[in-house]
């Protein structure tokens, strides 16, 4: 069950890659041959009133929209007075079909998180305490065990996790707790504790679990922070592995995603929805990159071509699908190794 669900996410995700591109190549009038979900002979095919031929394909490691004269886009000046043809697009059109599908796929992604926050909620630790380190500040201060933490300097406190966040840098901290129905007050100055090489209240949390429920505003805030925090993290994790020497060894292949998904619980709804968002916003930035034979790399490719007023060298543009078919062989090569021998 988990393997079929993470293959219908995946071909979620593709469709909607692809229906990014198919519509707004279709808003500005570009004639689309074929719409695919996989490779290989098509299991299923129909042709539009549109004469787009849709297609169901058995290899369901990606898809693609063919629009006329996308072919030839390497090819200087095919298809230029064709009308229906990419070529025949001016450059900010061009740029948009390229950059639809990755606003799909991220745009579908935040609506998906929208909605897990106010109609699901997210489980988290409960802010109780459970165990009291000996000697620590909470300790000193006469903190018990099952007090709930209600608020850190006048910050709320939802869950467990908001702890450090409202703790901070702070050496002193003023905490609002309840205890047997009663608030309790406690200031408290932190201890600083080497093997963390921070300072720490003392505290465990319990193994209770709540449900946060959020309220549409909270919703929309919590949806559109997890977003650029998502980009943000997977940025200093990147640059932490490449500092590390083991940047290549991070990645990995469609076997490393089946063994990920495995360990989200894709049986449970939270899993696959956690799941979804985490591919859709990957395969959204990864297709932005400028590397050639990507969305972004084609983009790149038109902008570079209007510099120089469409008078690119042939040897150029060899030179440049070269390196794009050597970037992508050399990170299906590391992944798949990765796959077999790391992950």
């Amino acid at each position: 069950m988990i393997y079929i669900n993470l293959l219908i996410v995946f071909i979620i995700i593709v469709f909607i890659h692809e229906y990014g591109h198919y519509l707004s190549a279709r808003f500005f009038k570009a004639k689309i041959t074929d719409f695919s979900i996989g490779f290989g002979k098509p299991l299923f095919q129909f042709i539009d009133k549109n004469g787009t031929n849709w297609k169901i394909s058995p290899i369901p490691l990606g898809g693609y929209v063919k629009i006329k004269g996308l072919d030839t886009i390497f090819q200087k000046n095919q298809g230029i007075e064709e009308e229906g043809s990419f070529q025949s697009l001016k450059l900010y059109q061009k740029i948009i079909i390229l950059l639809a599908g990755s606003v799909f796929n991220i745009f579908s992604a935040w609506l998906v998180l929208l909605f897990f926050y106010f109609f699901i909620g997210i489980k988290s630790i409960s802010p109780e305490i459970g165990e009291i380190q000996k000697n620590s500040a909470a300790d000193s201060s006469g903190i018990l065990k099952g007090d709930i933490i209600l608020s850190v300097n006048d910050i709320k406190i939802n869950k467990f996790g908001d702890i450090p966040k409202a703790i901070g840098d702070n050496e002193y901290i003023f905490l609002e707790l309840l205890r047997d129905n009663s608030i309790v007050k406690k200031s408290i100055q932190l201890k600083f504790d080497k093997k963390l090489n921070r300072k720490i209240i003392g505290i465990t949390s319990t193994s209770n679990i709540i449900n946060d429920q959020f309220n549409f505003i909270n919703s929309l805030k919590e949806s559109l922070y997890f977003i650029p925090n998502y980009y943000y993290l997977s940025y200093k994790f990147i640059l932490q592995s490449f500092n590390d020497n083991t940047l290549t060894e991070q990645l990995a292949g469609p076997i490393g995603i089946v063994k990920m998904a495995d360990q989200m619980m894709l049986d449970k709804i939270a899993g696959v929805i956690l799941l979804f968002v985490i591919i859709s916003l990957f395969v959204g930035l990864f297709n932005l990159m400028p590397i050639p034979l990507l969305d972004g790399g084609h983009i790149l490719y038109f902008i570079i071509r209007r510099i120089f007023s469409n008078s690119l060298p042939e040897f150029v543009t060899k030179v440049y699908l070269a390196v794009g078919i050597t970037i992508i062989s050399f990170l299906f090569i590391v992944v798949t190794y990765n796959d077999i021998f790391y992950k």
